[in-house]
């Protein structure tokens, strides 16, 4: 009979958890130590001990490891969204796609945001009203397609863009500061004819109508 490889061995006997230790820098963290291992093989929260099952004496199975590996990754992908959404608003498909670039597995990705949504931190509804509004102001006058192209690029779905970009596009204070802007511009034109400034306005998403009202104020057919 062939004797049992190292290898084997080690891996019918679980190492045990020697002992769990505050971290130096932060005592609201633990390091958990083994026997017969000089480094810390995980890092966690104190209040998760509990949740984990994690004790002096206990057995580093293979299950618990694994385990403890997951409750990291999805504390990893939380705290990596809420910096995100401390920074500037978001939503669930902005979210997603930041994390599944960070490398989080789709399980992962479709829990965080799950969890972020219930807890109330998502909003695509808000997000959607927060974005078009921003959008509005930095383009004013834009036209409701220029409006709801910008959201569906950002991430925010058809149906929400189109409602929101619809509810910016008719605010009066919007176009009468686009007005001026085009009125400006074609008045400014320097050796550009009027027309080809039209159609830069255009092109940078200020509704037709407003460009079309501002030539004729200007004093420019715009028909020839």
């Amino acid at each position: 009979m062939s004797r049992p490889s190292a290898t084997t061995s080690r891996k019918a006997s679980a190492r045990k958890v020697e002992r769990i230790d505050s971290d130096s820098k932060d005592p609201r963290w633990a390091k958990i130590f083994l026997k017969g291992v000089t480094r810390a093989v995980a890092r966690l929260p104190r209040e998760s001990l509990t949740e984990l099952r994690i004790r002096d004496g206990m057995s580093w199975t293979s299950a618990v490891a694994k385990r403890v590996a997951q409750f990291t990754t999805r504390r990893e992908a939380r705290e990596y969204s809420m910096g995100l959404l401390a920074r500037s608003t978001q939503n669930g498909t902005t979210i997603a796609r930041r994390l599944e670039r960070r490398g989080f597995d789709s399980a992962v990705v479709d829990e965080t945001i799950a969890q972020l949504t219930a807890d109330g931190w998502l909003n695509d509804d808000t997000h959607a009203a927060v974005r078009a509004d921003s959008v509005s102001r930095s383009r004013p006058g834009a036209s409701e397609d220029f409006l709801s192209q910008s959201l569906e690029w950002e991430g925010v779905d058809s149906a929400r863009a189109q409602r929101e970009a619809r509810r910016v596009a008719s605010n009066p204070d919007s176009r009468k500061k686009a007005l001026a802007i085009a009125r400006k511009a074609i008045c400014e034109r320097g050796r550009r004819s009027a027309l080809a400034v039209a159609a830069t306005l255009l092109r940078k998403g200020i509704e037709s109508a407003i460009i079309e009202d501002a030539l004729r104020k200007e004093g420019i057919d715009f028909d020839e």
